[in-house]
């Protein structure tokens, strides 16, 4: 027995990569926590990025947004329940073929308007819109328990932002496509073909880079210790491993509200604010700065709450203190040009070269920073709760299962064609006592150091990803009765 857990120790604990030097520069060896967390960012940057292209230029690009939002509605509904079920999904197949997979079904969506452009087809749409949603539930999981999981616990921090500033660029970039592409449309209007078209080819250039992801048994830790990640067997024991989290961390239930208001933006700022105070062209430039600005919302945080000055709790009080006063004041910013507002065609589009769009421009800025800060917080709290890859994995699936269901809604009311005031109102509303909600798991549940805990038993959470070599240790669950003895034959 001394032997065998010899063994394990040797096995789970090897000598740290080294880096590589290519001139004066110094690269990350390409099975290193660092350089798989940038190949998932970049793929983000192709995939997620092209995506948010779509969706910050208002109505994905057309100049009446109820097919987007009815697309999107079932987007986000198929969304919330698949990410409920694809853990297991995720497991079988693993990261590189689930994030191609996702890949396949953001570029559907893009093409499913490129063809929109012809023919008025909303079937087609609504199938885009499907297949996307499907994707995103399981490209979602894989990216956010890989992304947990990797770093160690005083990395998460940096490498959220990191993960973040990556993918981010993407929506920068590529907003530049639809810019350009429609620089001479100086009225109201649908974006070109080849905005479509250059995004579906991007999405797809992602699905590929996928497929080039390290196996999550190979990749290694800053410290010398390998990763491992959670496999469960079956939908059926996923299903009975939520109330166990539930039951073992109440207060995650103070998280879901935070987690329903995660995409309650969208439809009022690309929609009811882009979309209807600026023409073509300037939806597309107005986009670069809002990813810029998603981009700076989640690095400075990001790297912010990793300070090493202060401990971790008060990081995260600080973190919750700079989010609300953040919230509100960028909303009280935003009454202003929502009293001019109004249900149907404005009276007058502007141009981002006319002087009189400034304040405009740089209010939808500070809208795409609260977005970022936003996320980068709540995978910086989850992060904080556990350094569990099970755990964490439900963490990652309720985040999305709740944000999901919040868009799906919202989306439905604005494709209904509520009152401005409404989407306004129900936004600010929300996310203020979503953050409300939270303060008390930020002051309860928030410590210096996580704690590991065990004999809390979890169905069927013995294991990693399938593709183990013979021979090669199983990591069990910390929050398992478990043998440490356990070899994989």
């Amino acid at each position: 027995m001394a032997a065998e857990k010899n063994v394990e120790a040797q096995a789970t604990f090897l000598e740290p990569p080294k880096w590589h030097r290519v001139g004066p520069i110094s690269l990350p060896p390409f099975r290193s926590t660092l350089a798989q967390t940038c190949l998932i960012g970049f793929i983000c940057f192709l995939v997620v990025g092209m995506f948010n292209v779509l969706g910050s230029i208002g109505g994905a690009g057309q100049l009446d947004a109820t097919t987007a939002d009815n697309s999107n509605t079932v987007l986000y509904a198929l969304f919330a329940a698949i990410a409920l079920i694809s853990g297991p999904v995720c497991n079988y197949l693993g990261p590189k073929v689930t994030l191609a997979f996702g890949g396949v079904g953001y570029a559907l969506y893009a093409a499913s308007f490129w063809c929109f452009n012809h023919t008025a087809n909303d079937g087609f749409v609504m199938f885009g819109g499907a297949a996307c949603g499907v994707a995103a539930g399981l490209f979602w999981t894989a990216e956010g328990t890989i992304l947990m999981s990797y770093p160690l616990e005083h990395q998460k921090g940096r490498y959220i932002a990191i993960f973040w500033a990556i993918w981010s660029m993407g929506a920068v970039i590529g907003s530049i496509i639809p810019t350009v592409d429609n620089w001479n449309q100086t009225e109201s209007g649908s974006v070109k073909d080849g905005t479509y078209v250059a995004l579906f080819i991007l999405m797809m250039c992602g699905s590929i880079f996928a497929l080039f992801l390290v196996r999550p048994s190979k990749v290694v830790r800053d410290d010398g210790s390998k990763v491992f990640l959670h496999t469960s067997t079956s939908i059926i024991q996923e299903m009975k491993n939520l109330p166990t989290a539930l039951r073992r961390e109440p207060y995650i239930m103070l998280f879901f509200p935070y987690a329903f208001c995660g995409l309650w933006y969208i439809p009022y700022q690309s929609n009811d604010y882009n979309s209807y105070f600026f023409n073509v062209r300037s939806r597309g430039f107005n986009s670069i700065w809002y990813n810029l600005a998603t981009l700076v919302g989640a690095v400075v945080p990001g790297l912010l709450l990793d300070l090493k000055r202060f401990n971790r709790r008060t990081r995260a009080i600080a973190g919750w203190v700079f989010m609300f006063v953040m919230l509100n004041a960028i909303l009280i910013a935003g009454v202003f040009p929502f009293r001019e507002s109004h249900r149907g065609v404005p009276y007058d589009v502007m141009d981002s070269l006319d002087s009189r769009s400034r304040a405009y421009v740089c209010l939808y800025f500070f809208y795409g920073f609260l977005d970022g800060a936003w996320q980068c917080y709540a995978y910086w709290i989850m992060g904080c709760l556990s350094n569990d890859p099970l755990v964490l994995s439900m963490y990652a699936a309720f985040y999305k299962v709740f944000g999901a269901a919040g868009a799906a809604i919202v989306f439905s009311l604005d494709a209904n064609k509520k009152p401005y005031v409404d989407m306004f109102g129900s936004y600010w509303g929300l996310t203020a006592g979503a953050l409300v909600c939270l303060l008390p798991l930020v002051l309860m549940r928030v410590t210096n150091h996580t704690e590991k805990i065990d004999d809390i038993d979890y169905a069927g959470a013995a294991g990693e990803l399938p593709g183990a070599g013979v021979g090669e240790i199983v990591a069990l669950s910390e929050f398992e009765k478990k043998d440490p003895n356990v070899l994989r034959e």
